[in-house]
């Protein structure tokens, strides 16, 4: 399936949107991922494809990459790609890091652009005027915030969503049970640089959370220091 852009826009920090109209109907669930080819000239050692969370909802009917552009040859080619150009999507979507209903307390973790698939998750259940009653807990190095504006929204709009910031620090398991003392008896979706994911949620599970209560989303090639 090919991927149009129709849509380019710098976000926060290095952050940016791309929006791709699909040449047929993209069918996926909310807080899924994809892979896409993008060829050019002379990629590097990662590549010439990645996978990306759709971090649109599924109603917009679109492809949502929102990353950060970095020195790799992949990004470098996205950030110049035109509206018109396109991208090769060359495996569908799949993951099982979607809304779960529960009668836990559900809690969300994200560091940095981690938060993508929980955008998407979020902003359809908005859409389709489902309850929020989840935690967002989110990491932070600076104090750019994806899509701040539109989860701060959804916080008044809907009481029994909280958002939690921790800016400039990170994630421990100290740090997430002073935010939610009752972790280990609550869902919890935890999504971020993969070293980060690994070594946190086997803190989390040492730290008493049953595995059944544990899901997460590894992002492949962000580190601590670029998340």
């Amino acid at each position: 399936m090919r991927l149009t852009l129709i849509e380019k826009r710098h976000h926060i920090d290095n952050i940016w949107i791309f929006r791709f109209q699909p040449d047929e109907p993209l069918v996926w669930t909310a807080g899924q991922y994809v892979r896409v080819e993008l060829p050019h000239e002379n990629p590097d050692e990662e590549g010439t494809k990645r996978w990306f969370t759709n971090s649109a909802a599924l109603y917009e009917g679109v492809m949502q990459i929102t990353t950060r552009i970095t020195k790799s040859t992949f990004k470098q080619a996205l950030a110049k790609l035109k509206i018109g150009d396109k991208l090769q999507l060359i495996e569908k979507p799949e993951g099982d890091f979607i809304w779960q209903n529960s009668e836990l307390p559900i809690i969300f973790i994200a560091a940095g652009i981690g938060v993508t698939p929980f955008h998407s998750i979020l902003k359809q259940r908005v859409h389709d005027g489902l309850p929020l009653t989840v935690t967002l807990i989110h990491g932070l190095r600076t104090k750019d915030v994806p899509f701040k504006d539109e989860i701060d929204q959804w916080k008044e709009l809907n009481p029994s969503f909280k958002v939690k910031y921790v800016i400039g620090e990170p994630l421990t398991v100290e740090k997430l049970v002073q935010l939610e003392p009752m972790i280990n008896q609550s869902l919890v979706y935890l999504s971020g640089p993969e070293p980060m994911v690994e070594m946190l949620g086997a803190d989390l599970l040492a730290h008493g959370l049953p595995e059944a209560q544990y899901k997460h989303d590894d992002f492949p090639n962000y580190t601590e220091q670029n998340y």
